[in-house]
């Protein structure tokens, strides 16, 4: 039986992390993940407000218990406002993006 890839199982665990705790003002949710690494932004509209972080901490340790210890997971909360494009890091890929203008 076949294992699946540890980037199959992050974007399904913050998609599934994210369940009811998408805001308004959350434009998008970044991860970069390498063997034994998650990295993750969660972008929002504003300055990142103490429910935002909360929110983005609730999410973090929902990817963490999803994780093998050995995986260190790391998301943070980070404010871009518009017009102010969303953009990937290296390494990063989209796992959630609002409908924009644009």
């Amino acid at each position: 039986m076949s294992q699946v890839p540890l980037r199959v199982s992050v974007l399904l665990s913050i998609q599934r992390a994210l369940w009811d705790e998408v805001t308004p003002g959350l434009r998008g949710v970044l991860v970069a993940v390498s063997e034994s690494a998650v990295s993750g932004r969660m972008i929002f509209d504003h300055v990142p407000t103490d429910d935002d972080v909360d929110d983005c901490s609730l999410v973090e340790t929902h990817v963490i218990a999803d994780m093998l210890p050995e995986v260190t997971v790391t998301l943070t909360a980070v404010g871009v406002e518009p017009p102010e494009p969303r953009e990937l890091l290296p390494g990063e890929e989209w796992v959630y993006l609002r409908k924009e203008p644009t």
